[in-house]
């Protein structure tokens, strides 16, 4: 018997008490076209195209749940120096684990770097999704043949510290 994998968007969240240990819940990360949007306005993409997040969760220790998946994706970026748009296509591989924090005080504090805490009992696939995505495409994308470096602007005379910048300059009194 063949199930169908559930499709979620970006606004996903999945009840963490609802995996069972020894299985393996499978889901589709799909986003709508206003999440669409909202990647672009908060990554400063020009563009994501097939965006695809395929998840495998699963239970593996008591308050403890791990995400493997692959996330697709082809993304418009503008090029630092130039502003031309860079298309880039990504195939990133997503691991994450998700722990319930307990707040007692009184037991031993453990290092929980590399793991991500359930906010309010649910693990926030959408959100996971999002900030893998940051991490997978290229952080200064930079057009072939674009300068290495650019020559900052000459300080033009009419800015508004102008008045200021006149001020500080030393007086020859002689």
């Amino acid at each position: 018997m063949v199930f169908e994998m559930p499709v979620f968007s970006l606004s996903a969240e999945l009840a963490a008490e609802t995996i069972k240990p020894d299985a393996t819940y499978r889901c589709k990360i799909i986003p709508s076209e206003d999440e669409i949007d909202m990647l672009l306005a908060r990554f400063d993409y020009i563009a994501v195209n097939d965006l695809v997040a395929e998840l495998q969760i699963r239970k593996v220790a008591r308050d403890c749940w791990d995400i493997q998946g692959r996330l697709t994706a082809d993304v418009v970026q503008s090029c630092v120096v130039t502003g031309e748009p860079l298309a880039e296509s990504v195939d990133f591989t997503l691991e994450e684990r998700y722990v319930r924090l307990i707040d007692d005080t009184t037991s031993v504090e453990v290092d929980l770097d590399g793991v991500e805490p359930l906010k309010n009992g649910f693990i926030d696939l959408g959100e996971m999704v999002m900030q893998s995505l940051a991490l997978a495409v290229t952080a200064w994308p930079r057009a072939t043949g674009a300068a290495e470096y650019t020559e900052p602007e000459p300080v033009k005379s009419d800015h508004p510290f102008a008045g200021l910048a006149a001020m500080k300059q030393p007086t020859n009194k002689n």
